[in-house]
Formats: C-alpha cells, structure tokens, sequence
C-alpha cells in the first residue's frame, strides 16, 4: 500500500499590511536571547596606553607637484607629526634616553620632504610615515602634509593631507 501524503495546511498570505506601510519596509529584526548555559566572555585585552609626541610646523622647501613646473620651481611645505610610544613606568625620570627626541624627528622629516620628488602629497605623507615608524620605532604615527604656495595660477587655498600608519 503506497503511503499516505500529508495534506498541508494553507498559510495566510503574507501580503496582508497595515494601512500606510510600504510593502518595502524592513521588517522587525527577530528578537534573539543569549542560550541560558552560555559561558561568559573571555576578558578583552587591556588597551595599550600610549602616550604621544606632537611636533608641529616643520617646514622645509619641496620639489613635489603633478604640474612639472610645481616640481621645477619647488614650495614650501608644512609637517605635522605625532608619534605614539609605549608609556614606560621604569623609565628614567628626566632622561631623553627612553623618548624620541624631537630635535631628530624634525630632521628626519625636513630631509624626507627636501629629497622627494613626487607627484603627491599623500605620497610624501607616507613616505614620511614610514621613516618615523622606522627610525623611531613608534607603534604609531599621524602625520599631516601642507603646501603653503601652490605655484598654480589662479589657485588659492592650501591642500592638506592626513594620514595614520601602525606598525
């Protein structure tokens, strides 16, 4: 004997809306609770605390542009720099051994846009990003570029970019 089929209920349509809503409105998000035996979370890791050094201003002279005679002519451009590093409670008090000295930073950067010779500035950002990651071995750093002139005629205002690298 051929078994029997089940005869399946009929559903309601679900094109029945209430007055005034869109048939493409989202529907409520199904409610959803945590199973009773759910083993708690593990603890997140503890922020690093990172303490940071700002150095602003730095200016240097700049052969970069994509016109040829922004390149030829050269400009002033501006850095920012901040860079993190690690707080460190064994540090000794009042010593420059166990921070970044500025005095260098402010080189490295002054070099790094006086030798460049690219298009953009967001490709000096980033080569100026990875120099300070390198040389002071920061987990971080930001920095902003700025071209103070722009040798365009009939351009004004001062293009600036910001950019954040890790380690």
């Amino acid at each position: 004997m051929p078994p029997r089929r089940r005869s399946r209920a009929k559903r309601p349509r679900a094109s029945r809306r209430s007055p005034g809503r869109s048939r493409f409105a989202a529907s409520p998000a199904p409610r959803t609770t945590a199973p009773r035996s759910a083993a708690p979370r593990p603890a997140a890791r503890p922020a690093r605390s990172l303490d940071w050094l700002h150095l602003t201003g730095i200016q240097a002279y700049g052969h970069l542009g994509v016109t040829s005679k922004e390149r030829d002519l050269g400009q002033r451009v501006e850095a920012d720099v901040e860079i993190a590093y690690e707080r460190n409670r064994s540090r000794p008090p009042d010593s420059l051994d166990a921070y970044v000295d500025y005095e260098e930073v402010g080189r490295l950067v002054r070099s790094q846009i006086e030798m460049s010779r690219c298009k953009l500035i967001e490709t000096l950002a980033e080569e100026v990003a990875f120099a300070l990651l390198e040389e002071t071995r920061a987990p971080r750093v930001r920095v902003r570029i700025r071209k103070l002139h722009v040798p365009v005629s009939g351009f004004s205002g001062i293009p600036q970019v910001e950019i954040e690298r890790e380690s």
